[in-house]
């Protein structure tokens, strides 16, 4: 025969975490080891030393009453779900609790639920929130007068969900797969508030716009480069062949003509490295401004174009016009 389940005392002593054996009736439903398991780990985090953790041992006690749906657990489980506010949660199973458990609870344990479920209904706000469409991830988010805001997350809505929270600030939000999240922000004074439906939003979508570029090739820089530095070049050898060729002129005067003979020679040379580099750097820059007239013209998809961005840029060539142009779209 299954061992019944142990129960929290739900009294005064229920704060220090004392834990007594109960006899199982006839009529309660056997114990699973699963649910045996879960309902130890709950009792363990309500018993935490440092301070009950009665999220995560919600938690437990929900697998547990998943798993037997026995009204032994109902009574830990009422007292997590009412230090979390999930109040409506905890009023149905305090209320359960009390109906089946009978002569097994002490008049004080009785009387310490009834305090309970009193408070908890006198503060009881109700409320039922759906999306359109429907499914969302609801959570609320209470705001108290002091300490940390409290925070509930319930699933997926596929219908309208019945909401019992407590008085205060709320700021209760839709969230959806594909959609901007929605947000309800109020203060529930009222016993009840008329139904709110989360319309949801699909965020806008971006224009897709086809931009026409024309980019300027590598090897048109490297030629521009080359050029640049082919003419620097022919300009400094060009003023070594002019002081050469001064030079020669006050040499040439009959007296040394070998010496004058050589600086010629020089100065020649000089001339003809001049013109070299100057016809290089000539070629470079017809080459390169070749390239640039002939560059493709490729298409780029952007999600979303700025006004004061130019969608096609590209050099403006005339016999008498060295520039740019670019096409802007408003």
């Amino acid at each position: 025969m299954m061992r019944p389940i142990a129960k929290l005392v739900v009294t005064g002593a229920l704060l220090s975490g004392s834990v007594v054996a109960t006899h199982a009736s006839a009529d309660d439903v056997p114990i699973s080891e699963e649910a045996r398991s879960h309902f130890a780990a709950g009792v363990a985090l309500l018993q935490d030393p440092k301070a009950p953790r009665y999220e995560e041992a919600y938690r437990e006690f929900k697998s547990a009453y998943a798993s037997s749906p026995s009204y032994r657990i109902l009574g830990n489980l009422g007292l997590c779900a009412m230090k979390i506010e999930r109040d409506t949660e905890a009023i149905n199973a305090y209320e359960t609790y009390l109906a089946q458990a009978g002569l097994e609870l002490t008049p004080g344990e009785r009387e310490q639920i009834e305090r309970d479920l009193a408070t908890l209904k006198a503060g009881l706000v109700s409320v039922t929130v759906s999306s359109d469409p429907p499914g969302a991830l609801i959570i609320d988010v209470r705001t108290p007068v002091q300490g940390l805001d409290v925070r509930n997350v319930y699933g997926q809505v596929l219908s309208p969900l019945s909401l019992g929270i407590r008085r205060g600030h709320h700021v209760i939000t839709a969230r959806l797969a594909g959609y901007l999240d929605q947000q309800w922000e109020f203060d529930a004074n009222d016993p009840a508030l008329p139904p709110h439906v989360f319309t949801m939003v699909k965020p806008a979508e971006r224009e897709t716009i086809v931009a026409r570029e024309r980019p300027i090739p590598t090897s048109a820089y490297i030629l521009g480069g080359a050029a640049l530095a082919l003419a620097a070049g022919g300009a400094v050898v060009g003023v070594l062949a002019l002081n050469k060729h001064a030079e020669y002129e006050r040499e040439n005067d009959g007296v040394n003509p070998s010496g004058a003979q050589s600086i010629r020679s020089t100065g020649l040379v000089l001339n003809a490295a001049t013109d070299a580099l100057l016809g290089s750097a000539v070629v470079a820059v017809g080459a390169a401004a070749y390239l640039i007239a002939t560059r493709a013209t490729i298409e780029r998809r952007i999600a979303q174009q700025s006004p004061f961005l130019p969608l096609d840029v590209g050099p403006l060539l005339g016999p008498r016009t060295v520039g740019g142009a670019a096409a802007w779209r408003f």
